[in-house]
C-alpha cells in the first residue's frame, strides 16, 4: 500500500534522492524544514519522515537531534548513502561563475574544493541546496546532484566536489507509531537521548553500565540542550536491541531517557 513519507524538499534535494533511491513507488511530500517533517509525523499527516542525522564530514544534523526531544517520535531504521556533490550551473563556463548558492551543509562538505577552485566568487547560503536555482540567477552556480542537474536541465561544470572520498549522509525514517523493524532499513543498534546529573564522573558512570553488560556503543555525542547554558544532552548509539537491564540502572545517573529506536 503506498504510504505518505515526508522529505526535506522541494524536489531535487540530496533527501530528495535519497527518498527516490529508497521508496520510490510511495507518495513523497517535500517539507521546508526538518522540524515541519517531525511536526507532521506527529500530527498524522504523514505515515513515515525522512530525515538526514549525520554527515561524515559535516557530521550531527542538530536540527535534527532537537527535534527528537522536542517531537514524540520514534526512529525505525536508517540507511546510508553516498553524497557526491556536483557544481552546476546554466552558464557554460566555470570562468563566469561570480556566486557559489547552497545549503550550509553543501557548503561544509566542500569547502576545500571552493578554496581552491573558487576562491574569489562570493559564497551564498540558502535554505536548501535547490532554492537558489528556482532563481536564475546570472552568473550563479549551486552545488547539488548529477539528477539535480538532470531534474532542472543545468550543466555539471564539476563533479565530485566534496572534501573526502567517502562522503555519504545516513538518514532516519520517523514515524508517530514505534515499530520493530520496517524492510529493507537497517534497524540493529537502540539508540537513545538522555540527560545526565551534573557531577564529577556521571559519564563514566554511565559508560560503565554498558561495559558491565558487555555492550558496545557505536557513537556517543552531546548536544546543547537549549535550556540553560553549557547544559546537554546525550546520544548513544548502542549495539544491541535488548537494553532492559542498561535502561533500569541509567535511571540513577540520567533524570531524563528517551528510547529513540533503532537504527
Amino acid at each position: 500500500m503506498e504510504k505518505k513519507i515526508g522529505f526535506l524538499g522541494p524536489k531535487g534535494t540530496f533527501s530528495w534522492v535519497a527518498a527516490q533511491q529508497k521508496f520510490k513507488g510511495n507518495n513523497l511530500v517535500p517539507f521546508l524544514t526538518i522540524k515541519d517533517i517531525f511536526a507532521a509525523v506527529d500530527n498524522g499527516e504523514i505515515d513515515f519522515g525522512l530525515v538526514p542525522i549525520q554527515n561524515t564530514i559535516a557530521g550531527l544534523v542538530s536540527e535534527t537531534m532537537h527535534c527528537f526531544i522536542d517531537f514524540p517520535v520514534s526512529a525505525l531504521g536508517s540507511f546510508t548513502i553516498p553524497v557526491c556533490h556536483c557544481l552546476l550551473s546554466k552558464e557554460k563556463s566555470i570562468k563566469t561563475i561570480e556566486t557559489v548558492q547552497s545549503h550550509p551543509q553543501a557548503f561544509s562538505q566542500c569547502r576545500t574544493w571552493l578554496e581552491k577552485n573558487l576562491p574569489n566568487t562570493v559564497k551564498e547560503p540558502c535554505s536548501s541546496t535547490v532554492a537558489p536555482i528556482l532563481e536564475e540567477v546570472k552568473g550563479a552556480a549551486f552545488i547539488a546532484s548529477k539528477e539535480t542537474a538532470k531534474l532542472f536541465k543545468l550543466n555539471i561544470l564539476a563533479k565530485n566536489i566534496e572534501s573526502a572520498e567517502d562522503n555519504s549522509t545516513k538518514f532516519f525514517l520517523i514515524s508517530r507509531a514505534a515499530k520493530k523493524t520496517v524492510k529493507g532499513l537497517k534497524a540493529e543498534n537502540t539508540i537513545l537521548l538522555v540527560s545526565i546529573y551534573n557531577r564529577p564522573g556521571v559519564l563514566r558512570d554511565i559508560l560503565s553500565i554498558f561495559a558491565e553488560e558487555k555492550i558496545n556503543l557505536a557513537a556517543l555525542h552531546s548536544i546543547p540542550s537549549h535550556a540553560h547554558s553549557w547544559d546537554y544532552f546525550f546520544f548513544l548509539e548502542i549495539e544491541s536491541k535488548d537494553i532492559t537491564k542498561s535502561l533500569a540502572q541509567l535511571k540513577k545517573y540520567c533524570p531524563f531517557i528517551k528510547l529513540i529506536g533503532l537504527c
